[in-house]
């Protein structure tokens, strides 16, 4: 089967990175045939369960189609490849298409492509049983049979300002999602936020079933985490006080993945400890209670302390996050070193 992503364009690397590792995360091998900044395509063995779980946990994507053609904008080309690569599901269809280009005129391209799948079918724009899906760049376009629309409104419902307890300085909960993503959880996953704040990347690890681990410095944080896991029914394994040097004397085993957003300035509470002991400190005690190959994913304020994260992480990426004007973050995504 051939698997067409529509990419939000949010972000330069996210979303083909959270396509890629989500989908190594459950061991199934695929194959990339194309990408680039509108549309991810790649080749992968037909799996029941693997759609569900990509279309219940990728934040970056908008939908997901069985990929049919691309094709240049020549509408010659474009209906010798339609005719080419038929739409044999029975039932009810309709042309659906996005145009990402300021200089293509839609109209055209989708009435070649209905006056192909739409014959001797019946067009129902409310409910068809099949969608074709249009993608429409400035020098291609990419065809398929949508197969399932990503609900990215669920995001902005569990924005920070409408959850119980909240904290201005928060990630919007996509870019937690993508980021829990990153790390190769699974549902059976153990994950970890050492300094969980309100709870955010918990709340994303827990809607997708891993168990949860979290703490922090402070009693108020642990209190409102708490409040807002419970505000989503999500369950979790144990919400501790403990310094970020401690963590062992509370987890009865390792976790598989650490993900967090490190204090970072004045703001922040970090006792009037330095960043440079405080981050070392964390680092030590982070790769104590991760398993071997278990990942981290951990937000710094500049890439000063690159070389401290190395020394008992291997870098696997860097996902950089402008926050405002004045506030860049920078997401050191990496796997426990070998002994």
């Amino acid at each position: 089967m051939n698997l067409l992503f529509d990419l939000s364009k949010e972000h330069p690397t996210i979303p083909k990175k959270e396509i890629i590792v989500t989908i190594k995360s459950y061991q199934i091998s695929f194959n990339i045939i194309y990408q680039d900044d509108n549309v991810f395509i790649i080749e992968i063995e037909s799996n029941d369960q693997i759609l569900p779980l990509l279309s219940s946990r990728l934040a970056f994507t908008h939908s997901i189609s069985e990929f049919l053609f691309s094709s240049s904008i020549n509408q010659e080309e474009i209906m010798m490849l339609a005719k080419s690569n038929p739409c044999i599901e029975e039932g009810t269809i309709a042309i659906r298409y996005k145009n990402r280009s300021q200089i293509q005129d839609s109209k055209i391209i989708v009435q070649n492509l209905a006056s192909i799948y739409t014959k001797n079918k019946l067009v129902d724009l409310n409910e068809p049983d099949v969608e074709i899906y249009v993608i429409i760049t400035d020098k291609k376009i990419y065809v398929g049979r949508l197969i399932i629309s990503i609900d990215r409104k669920q995001y902005e419902k569990r924005k920070v300002k409408f959850r119980p307890f909240f904290s201005p300085i928060s990630l919007h909960p996509k870019l937690a999602r993508a980021l829990v993503n990153l790390t190769h959880v699974t549902s059976e996953s153990s994950v970890l936020d050492p300094f969980c704040g309100t709870g955010g990347f918990l709340i994303e690890a827990g809607l997708i079933g891993c168990n949860l681990y979290g703490s922090d410095i402070q009693s108020e944080m642990i209190d409102g985490t708490i409040k807002n896991l419970e505000s989503f029914n999500i369950k979790f394994n144990d919400i501790f006080i403990s310094d970020i040097g401690e963590l062992n004397r509370y987890l009865e085993k390792k976790v598989d993945a650490v993900i967090t957003d490190a204090p970072y300035g004045k703001s922040t509470t970090t006792k009037n400890e330095s960043l440079q002991s405080l981050y070392l400190r964390a680092f030590e005690s982070i790769s104590s209670i991760l398993t071997l190959n278990g990942y981290i994913a951990i937000g710094l304020p500049d890439k000063s302390y690159e070389n401290l994260f190395k020394k008992y992480f291997q870098l696997k990426n860097i996902i950089i996050l402008p926050v405002h004007r004045s506030l860049t973050r920078y997401f050191y995504i990496g796997v426990k070193k070998e002994p």
